[in-house]
């Protein structure tokens, strides 16, 4: 079972660093030469490629995932992910590491196949509707969401014990905010190190679950008036030392 490095708790786990090894980045199948960590932009496609290359690239792409389900440990999709794409890479048995910045994939049900998942980045889902294939993936240890616009309860991801880093947030080039109907989820998950909550809003108001978690050694969160009330609580979590609530206190002055 993966444990977050120093770093990752400092940045988050899915902070991309200048001096970080890249893995390769390829757009057809083609240009896949056996690797088990691959970055793949194989859609919005410009010239030269026509539209019928840009079809069969993304089918060939859904048939080797498909095909080959144990060739990939990590994966990363900057280029919109469509569902045929999603359910495809789901086929992947060996995934530990799953980074998609954003797409249309209202069915994440296939997801909870990635048993062997332990970080997820998924970007801009805003037609997902259900958490539950993300509850089940029991060796999750990072977990970043983002833009879940159908999702208001986030009470499934207690179900996650062997979490420590949690993000969830809105979209800030819109801008979209996450609602989130309460946090006392939280109350379930103390074993949290990392927690990150912007461009969200918290229905109920209630923040106090967060003073639940000790284990925190990461809390950034929208400095709104609920949370200004609290801060001089927030700073004083036994464990804490990174996150804007301790390296930007401005933020949340009266």
């Amino acid at each position: 079972m993966a444990v977050l490095t120093e770093k990752q708790i400092k940045y988050g786990f899915d902070y991309y660093h200048k001096d970080d090894a890249r893995s390769k980045s390829v757009v057809e199948v083609s240009e896949y030469d056996g690797e088990d960590k691959l970055i793949i932009n194989c859609t919005q496609l410009d010239a030269p490629y026509s539209a019928k290359d840009k079809k069969r690239i993304l089918q060939e792409w859904c048939d080797f995932l498909v095909n080959n389900p144990d060739a990939f440990t990590e994966l990363m999709f900057c280029t919109r992910m469509p569902q045929e794409l999603f359910d495809a890479v789901c086929a992947q048995r060996r995934l530990k590491k799953l980074h998609i910045k954003w797409g249309v994939y209202p069915d994440i049900s296939k997801l909870e196949k990635l048993q062997e998942l332990e970080y997820l980045h998924i970007g801009s889902g805003r037609s997902v509707s259900s958490l539950e294939p993300i509850s089940r993936l029991v060796n999750l240890v990072a977990l970043s969401i983002e833009n879940f616009q159908q999702i208001d309860d986030y009470a499934p991801l207690a179900n996650l014990k062997h979490l420590e880093s949690l993000a969830l947030e809105g979209d800030f080039a819109a801008p979209k905010i996450l609602k989130v109907q309460s946090l006392e989820f939280l109350c379930h998950m103390k074993q949290l190190r990392f927690f990150s909550l912007l461009t969200a809003k918290v229905i109920d108001k209630d923040y106090s679950p967060v003073l639940e978690l000790h284990n925190l050694e990461h809390l950034t969160l929208k400095a709104c008036k609920e949370v200004k009330q609290l801060y001089p609580e927030f700073v004083k979590l036994p464990k804490l030392k990174y996150g804007t609530v301790l390296e930007r206190p401005e933020l949340y002055e009266k």
